[in-house]
């Protein structure tokens, strides 16, 4: 279907953002002449004033930067082909370049300034929306390098990701993969989207098949893909050691205020768990009926999908219902959603593949579906929704500088509604086959959110203590490493040539110490969702969807009642699936 021939209704509104290129054009050309003039602020953050007034245009250049990037790229979303808006996200992508080493010369400048001189100024009212930022920047004093040597690392951030980009050429446009036979027989090209769509097909001949194929192309160019992931490593930890931490954990925990303990912890409590989830894999191994579980055994469902069509409506009204504990003004919002263009909701040709929600600060956040009808489609509206709301009641009570959300807390708002879905679906639920389903798309969430999320943490944390220690990152170091944890977390499946390469394959890899977040968020999310439904805890986490970033995750997530630095945070979380699997198993 081509966009135009789409029904506005169902189509975002970015006009709210730019009514015209030509009004898109003019920021740019405003924002342009910010980056060139911001290097006559240098020498002037000495003083209170100098430091207001540049906090405050720096903050001015941020906001237009954000505004000038989203449309751009959503623009560019709608359409892939559409050459303009490529060009214009390559432009806005390359000013926001320009922006960050013209900036680059603060941090230093500010930290030149007296710890007690600087924190007096920040407790004056004038500073209050640049309050946390100062402290957080004061905090790492002992990590900040003179000017020079600041500018040289923000212009080096291209280059250094050179890793990361060359692994996406790689991996999203040089890489083939061949054909597969689907199970009606007709040839189907493999691709990352195709994949698993054909990894969970009914028919194992056609697991097995794409299993195979896709990795087959990943043998072929298994010494590039080490040499970019040993380069990648060593990028992290050079960017540590530079800077003066341990490690390149404690680097990139520290930004957060995340103690390494949360990290360990996540570990140390997932493996305490494994013994449900291994009697999860048993369980899936007996009803699929199979003399051995191999890996591309792991995601096609156990039992038949709910297959009952929802139509977009229908999927509107589920999941303001089931949202429903979370009040009439969140309800209201959704309809604000639903019907002033948040939401673009159906495929269309050139159309970016899944979902994501977005927006810049000023406007209301935006949605992108590719809608088609599904109960799964159901569930990602309500996970989409989620992102959405977090970053509307964020900006809507917290200035520019502190609106935005760390990674740690921002798939907790999305899995919390997916979570009281769930709930809501499983309350009205009394065919015992449903309700099966049900429970085992929620352990597979599980699954693939908390446990594989931890392996991967698992293993990003040993390829870089190797790098630390001077270990060579080899292939063959690589594949025994991985083969490891997958004996550890998967026992009882083949463990064959394939898998103990799948981290060639995960792009995530390339922005170390990023998945944990997906374990942690997942467990905080659980719990809240049940603090919603049983002892009231709406005040707290609609409080909690107001923070924003104006403090630590860790500290926010204390509010709603979630504490990660408690190992019984994450034990409580599993323990929830490790009741799911024994209902299941009872109802199978």
């Amino acid at each position: 279907m081509k966009r135009e021939d789409i029904n506005k209704q169902f189509i975002w509104r970015l006009a709210d953002i730019y009514a015209t290129d030509a009004a898109w054009e003019a920021d740019f050309a405003q924002l342009q002449k910010g980056v060139s003039d911001f290097a006559s602020r240098e020498g002037t953050l000495g003083t209170a004033l100098g430091l207001l007034a540049t906090l405050r245009e720096s903050s001015r250049l941020d906001l237009l930067c954000e505004r000038l990037f989203v449309y751009a790229r959503m623009k560019r979303d709608e359409d892939a082909a559409v050459d303009r808006y490529v060009g214009l996200a390559d432009r806005a992508g390359q000013l926001a370049t320009r922006l960050s080493a013209a900036t680059s010369f603060m941090e230093p400048e500010i930290l030149s300034v007296p710890r007690e001189e600087l924190l007096a100024w920040a407790a004056l009212p004038e500073f209050a929306d640049f309050r946390f930022g100062l402290s957080n920047l004061d905090r790492q004093r002992a990590y900040c390098l003179s000017k020079g040597e600041e500018r040289l690392l923000a212009m080096a951030q291209e280059p250094l990701g050179g890793a990361d980009n060359i692994f996406s050429m790689l991996n999203d446009a040089d890489l083939t993969f061949g054909t597969v036979l689907d199970e009606n027989g007709e040839e189907v090209e493999l691709t990352h989207g195709s994949y698993g769509r054909l990894l969970v097909c009914p028919d194992r001949r056609v697991r097995r098949e794409a299993y195979e194929s896709l990795y087959a192309a990943y043998h072929k160019v298994k010494n590039s893909v080490t040499a970019m992931y040993d380069a990648a490593v060593k990028r992290d930890v050079f960017s540590a050691h530079a800077r003066g931490f341990a490690g390149a954990l404690e680097q990139a925990l520290y930004g957060g205020n995340v103690p390494v303990a949360v990290y360990e912890q996540l570990i140390e409590a997932v493996r305490q768990r494994l013994p449900a989830l291994q009697k999860y894999l048993d369980l899936r191994k007996r009803v699929l009926g199979l003399d051995a579980l191999h890996p591309y055994d792991l995601y096609t469902p156990m039992l038949p999908a709910l297959d009952l069509p929802y139509d977009y409506e229908q999927a509107k009204a589920l999941v303001k219902e089931a949202l429903a504990p979370l009040g009439e003004e969140y309800g209201r919002l959704l309809d604000e959603a639903y019907q002033n263009g948040w939401i673009d909701v159906y495929e269309n040709e050139g159309k970016r593949s899944g979902a994501y929600s977005w927006g810049a600060y000023g406007t209301h956040p935006y949605v992108l579906l590719n809608y088609q009808g599904k109960l799964e489609d159901v569930f990602t509206l309500a996970h989409e929704l989620g992102h959405a709301m977090h970053s509307y009641f964020s900006d809507a009570n917290q200035p520019f500088e502190t609106a935005g959300y760390k990674i740690m807390v921002a798939e907790v708002a999305s899995t919390v509604n997916e979570s009281l879905l769930l709930s809501h679906l499983l309350d009205k639920e009394t065919d015992k086959d449903r309700r099966a389903y049900l429970l085992n798309r929620f352990l597979e969430e599980f699954r693939t959110t908390c446990f594989r999320q931890t392996l991967f943490a698992e293993f990003e944390l040993a390829t870089h203590r190797m790098a630390e220690s001077g270990q060579p990152l080899t292939l063959e170091s690589l594949k025994s490493l991985y083969r490891e944890l997958n004996e550890t977390y998967y026992p009882g499946v083949v463990i064959d040539e394939n898998i103990v390469i799948e981290w060639m394959r995960i792009p995530h890899f390339y922005r170390a110490f990023y998945v944990y977040q997906y374990a942690t968020g997942l467990c905080a999310a659980v719990a809240i969702a049940r603090s919603i439904r049983e002892d009231n805890g709406k005040g707290r986490y609609l409080h909690f969807l107001t923070t924003g970033g104006s403090d630590y995750p860790i500290e926010l997530l204390k509010g709603v009642g979630v504490d990660l630095t408690a190992k019984d945070s994450i034990l409580a979380a599993l323990d929830v699936f490790a009741a799911c699997v024994d209902e299941l198993d009872a109802l199978l």
